[in-house]
Order: C-alpha cells, then structure tokens, then sequence
C-alpha cells in the first residue's frame, strides 16, 4: 500500500498538512467563528456518542456554556460540581479547541491509570475525526497515546508520576487523580476523587 501525503495512514479523516481543500467564504467565515467562540464550535461541531442515539453534535446546558467560556478566559478554574455532569466532555472540547486554533500548545492528560488518560484521549480523537476535514489542523502524529497537529500542537498522555511532564513546556493539564484529605471534625484521613469531595466538613 502506498502511502497518501494528503492523509495520514490512507485514512481520509486525518488531512496532514499537506492536504489541500477548496475554500468557500462560508468556510472561512465559520473558521475565523469557530475560533472566536468555542460554544459556536461546540454547538456545531462537537460530536459525542450517545448510548441510545449514537454519535450525535453535543448540546449543550447553561452552565455547561459558562464553564466553557470560564476555561476560555481564565487560566485557573474551579468548578464543584456532581458525577456525570459532563466535565470530562467539557474539558475534551476544549483541549480539542484549544489545539485546533492555537499553534504550540502542548495539553498533558494524567491520570493514576494509563487506560484512564488514554480513554480521555480517545475521546477528543473521536471528536477530532468526527470534524469536517477543512475545520481540522492537519496530523503529524497520531497514536493512542499521541496527537501532534501540523500547527505543532500536541495532546498526549502521562499516568500520574514525579516525573509526569517533567522537562516539557504544558499548557494545560487534565488530571483525574484521587487526592487526600483530612476531616476537620473528626481528624480522619481519606482518599477520595476530586469530584466526591462535595461534603461541608471536607471544605
């Protein structure tokens, strides 16, 4: 099998950045959007999997569109929020967003399990994929562990370690990591995933 320089591996959902298209003012319009608001991108072209209705563009809440922005205009993010309220697809639009419309980025997922990060990644691949090939930043690099744009920006995976993106220049970090605490009222020591710790008397 020969190799296709516009297509990364033969697949015709990885343009690298050789690939040519023919550009329409729409696209361009909705490319310069896109990049100026990441709940247009989202709302247009994010595509997640639905369990009953499979792969469909996301729609999103209120507050998911806040959060969103929040990650847009701040470089530090608190949220308290409950299980399965969307987080992880949250932070994969705009890992995707991010590196799609900013040259050298760098985005390090870390998790205590490889197969975690590797998940999430695996997430923001299906989305990435799942984009019209104009919208898309063409592929350098693209593995289960490793996506390197044709912008020079790269998302990639870590399992939680001292040495964990030790000597590489990060802009943004996913974790899901366990941390622990200690209980103010009883002075009992525990370990819990950052999105349990709702209690008052762990604050």
């Amino acid at each position: 099998m020969t190799q296709n320089d516009n297509f990364y591996l033969n697949n015709p959902s990885l343009p690298t950045e050789k690939s040519k298209f023919e550009w329409t003012p729409e696209m361009v319009s909705e490319l310069a959007k896109c990049k100026k608001n990441i709940v247009h991108f989202a709302e247009k072209y994010f595509y997640i999997v639905n369990l009953d209705r499979g792969k469909e563009v996301i729609k999103l809440y209120k507050p998911q569109k806040r959060v969103l922005k929040s990650l847009v205009k701040h470089n530090r993010v608190v949220l308290l929020s409950s299980r399965q309220a969307g987080k992880t697809t949250l932070i994969t639009i705009f890992a995707l967003w991010f590196t799609s419309f900013y040259n050298d980025k760098s985005i390090l997922i870390v998790a205590n399990k490889e197969k975690t990060a590797i998940e999430i990644l695996s997430r923001i691949r299906t989305a990435y994929e799942l984009l019209p090939n104009w919208l898309k930043p063409g592929v350098k690099d693209y593995s289960k562990t490793n996506v390197v744009f044709a912008n020079d920006s790269r998302i990639y995976v870590s399992t939680t370690a001292s040495t964990a993106g030790r000597s590489s220049s990060i802009n943004c970090i996913i974790g899901s990591e366990p941390i622990t605490i200690k209980n103010k009222k009883t002075n009992e020591i525990i370990t819990l995933p950052i999105e349990d710790l709702l209690l008052p008397e762990y604050y």
